[in-house]
């Protein structure tokens, strides 16, 4: 069998984020979509929080992590949600994916993607 995910999908965060001036004028919409594979099985049968990833928490801890830093990149802001996440939720394996939707003309969005560990 393999391990169950838990999925955070299109959370809108503001940041300030950007290379140019214009960018880091005001706060950007950033739109994050995670899967985080459970650390254990018991979430399957248990029914109980404590056996599985709160995700009204990782919600919080993304929300927390993007409002108290500004990057000129993605991709150090990734790296620190992915670490962040890792620390204290012990998931094996993440997948995250952070868009800047309309910041290119004639594009719906562009952005990053980090995966880290392995999928069970």
């Amino acid at each position: 069998m393999t391990a169950p995910l838990i999925f955070i999908e299109e959370m809108k965060v503001e940041t300030i984020i950007g290379v140019s001036d214009w960018e880091r004028a005001l706060p950007q919409i950033l739109v994050i979509d995670l899967e985080m594979a459970l650390p254990q099985l018991a979430s399957t049968t248990s029914d109980l929080i404590g056996d599985t990833i709160d995700y009204g928490i990782v919600a919080e801890r993304i929300k927390a992590v993007t409002s108290s830093h500004t990057f000129k990149l993605l991709e150090p802001l990734a790296h620190l949600i992915i670490e962040t996440l890792e620390k204290e939720f012990k998931s094996p394996w993440m997948k995250l994916k952070i868009s800047k939707p309309q910041i290119l003309p004639q594009v719906k969005a562009v952005g990053v993607i980090f995966e880290k560990g392995s999928r069970p």
